[in-house]
């Protein structure tokens, strides 16, 4: 019987999500996988990178070829995170915030996040960029 509950609890670790306590979200991440409004699409490529350390956080992206900056400070409280923009090269976005919970694997080397902008609400999975030397537990959102 122990060795079922103990079977259970190291599955339920590594399988189903966890919210963000201090120091999670600190390091490099990329987007592995996107959809807005349930519509999954290409990464974009060069590859989204988005960065956390001590309370400060910068997000790389290209849109139409031009390489695409936000960078601002966040707060995690409670498992959710605020991130208000403070800096960026759509200048309507300074001074945003967005809130969201990230879901981290057990392993904390990838999490999902689901943000409402407006009338869209997107879906995106990210991964520590160490992922690519470092074995790390994958998130399966969609069936491929």
């Amino acid at each position: 019987m122990k060795k079922i509950i103990f079977i259970l609890f190291t599955f339920s670790c590594f399988s189903y999500g966890h919210s963000a306590s201090k120091g999670d979200l600190m390091g490099t991440w990329r987007l592995v996988e996107y959809a807005v409004d349930g519509i999954y699409q290409d990464v974009p490529n060069p590859t989204p990178i988005k960065m956390y350390m001590n309370g400060e956080f910068i997000v790389i992206f290209y849109l139409e070829n031009k390489m695409q900056f936000n960078k601002g400070t966040y707060l995690l409280n409670n498992g959710k995170a605020i991130e208000t923009i403070a800096a960026s090269s759509t200048e309507s976005l300074i001074g945003e915030e967005i809130s969201f919970k990230p879901n981290f694997m057990g392993d904390k080397n990838s999490f999902y996040i689901n943000i409402e902008l407006g009338d869209n609400r997107t879906f995106e999975r990210w991964e520590k960029t160490h992922c690519d030397i470092v074995k790390c537990a994958k998130i399966r959102t969609r069936k491929n």
